[in-house]
């Protein structure tokens, strides 16, 4: 069986995201993921530091059918004074459309496209808040690649109370590509949280996004309820795992992920 290189790169980064940690050294710090939940933290990695987030596997069904996301990297770069650079791949994607006759040859995973990004993060005693910015390069195939390039800006706000406590607010605002991907349009929209720490190692958390998109074959409405629970292993490793209902017709229906993230 012949694999494509993209596929073969997101199987070296779950060997790595997933290889043992034993005998590494412990950093001071919080680990400050990005995943899981449906919000962005306004916190950035490090000078020099590296954090490597993978989502090992979503899957999604909703009316149009189910789709199967496997091995989507996030490498998070610090670049210091609250500023990191971010390199992202969606990952390969596989959908079975809802009226695939009984009996059809079974879907091929296809690569995803690229995403790179820059996040600025700075907080107050109790108030974080930030700015992140991205770009999606259309590198992937089939159904996995928008087919032009889109962009978009998130503003991360986050508050945090005693008790273990937080409050999490991301406003966003995005030039997404048309769907017959001759342009692009507008979409709009956010999405706020609340966690909570249990102990040392394990917190969880309940979300809600809505995001209204302005696609000129016409307009719809995503909104989607997720909850979900990190589990941090040291200093270095959280494995997370999330699902999600939708609330709208135009949502999935229902969403379930699983990922890790690791301090390299």
């Amino acid at each position: 069986m012949r694999f494509s290189p993209l596929f073969r790169l997101g199987l070296m980064v779950a060997g790595l995201a997933l290889s043992p940690t034993v005998g590494q050294a412990q950093e001071s710090g919080s680990l400050c993921a990005q995943r899981p939940g449906q919000t962005t933290p306004p916190c950035a990695v490090p000078r020099g530091g590296l954090v490597l987030e993978t989502g090992l596997a979503t899957w999604t069904s909703s009316r149009d059918g189910s789709t199967t996301n496997l091995l989507a990297p996030l490498l998070r770069v610090g670049l210091g004074s609250g500023l990191e650079a971010e390199l992202g791949w969606t990952g390969l994607t596989k959908t079975k459309p809802s009226d695939s006759p009984a009996g059809t040859a079974r879907q091929r995973y296809e690569a995803g496209d690229v995403v790179v990004g820059a996040l600025f993060g700075s907080r107050t005693s109790s108030l974080a808040y930030g700015l992140q910015s991205f770009i999606v390069l259309p590198t992937g195939e089939g159904r996995a690649t928008g087919g032009d390039w889109g962009a978009g800006v998130r503003l991360p706000l986050s508050w945090t109370s005693g008790g273990g406590w937080q409050v999490s607010l991301t406003p966003e605002l995005d030039l997404s590509v048309d769907a017959d991907r001759r342009g692009r349009h507008v979409a709009t929209g956010g999405a706020a949280g609340l966690s909570r720490t249990l102990s040392e190692s394990l917190s969880a958390g309940l979300d809600i996004s809505l995001y209204r998109d302005w696609d000129p074959r016409g307009a719809s409405t995503r909104s989607i309820l997720a909850t979900s629970l990190a589990w941090q292993v040291g200093s270095n490793v959280q494995f997370d795992i999330g699902a999600g209902f939708g609330l709208t017709s135009d949502s999935p229906h229902t969403l379930v992920s699983v990922g890790v993230t690791r301090r390299l």
